[in-house]
């Protein structure tokens, strides 16, 4: 199954399950498609092509930027299998849990079964880590632990 993580310009950074012929609208759609007021006739259509929601959205745009399948137990077994994703503009890491069949993830917060975070107490129930500056890398290294790589902001006088 291959993922991707997707930004929108202002709004709706995703994170997508790409099956074959799959299209996220993007650039028309940013987000859930019935919350960016489209359809998908809208879209440019080619053979074979079918849309899909992602399968989580943050409302407020992050700058995503990376995904990993943390594929080892080093970190214990409830992360295992699972997946990080960072942000480049707050330096957050997000964790999520994927569903058994991995097309999907379990969210497990009311808040968000539209699948999307959309205010400061959904964008913390799936926020893993903070202070890290700018996240441009998640990598699980051969030691089974989860590396980040950031970029550090720093001030010239």
């Amino acid at each position: 199954m291959l993922w991707d993580t997707e930004n929108g310009p202002e709004d709706y950074d995703e994170i997508n399950v790409v099956k074959p012929g799959f299209n996220s609208g993007w650039e028309q759609v940013m987000g859930p498609i019935d919350m960016a007021g489209r359809r998908v006739s809208d879209l440019v259509q080619l053979g074979g092509f079918h849309y899909e929601d992602p399968v989580f959205s943050w409302r407020q745009a992050q700058g995503i930027t990376d995904i990993e399948f943390l594929n080892s137990t080093r970190l214990g077994d409830e992360y295992a299998y699972n997946i990080f994703v960072g942000d480049i503009v707050n330096g957050n890491l997000y964790y999520f849990k994927v569903n058994k069949d991995r097309t999907g993830l379990e969210l497990g917060n009311p808040g968000l079964d539209d699948l999307v975070a959309d205010n400061d107490s959904e964008l913390e129930a799936v926020t893993f880590g903070t202070g890290f500056d700018g996240i441009t890398d998640i990598e699980t290294g051969s030691d089974g632990y989860l590396y980040v790589l950031r970029i550090m902001a720093t001030c010239i006088a």
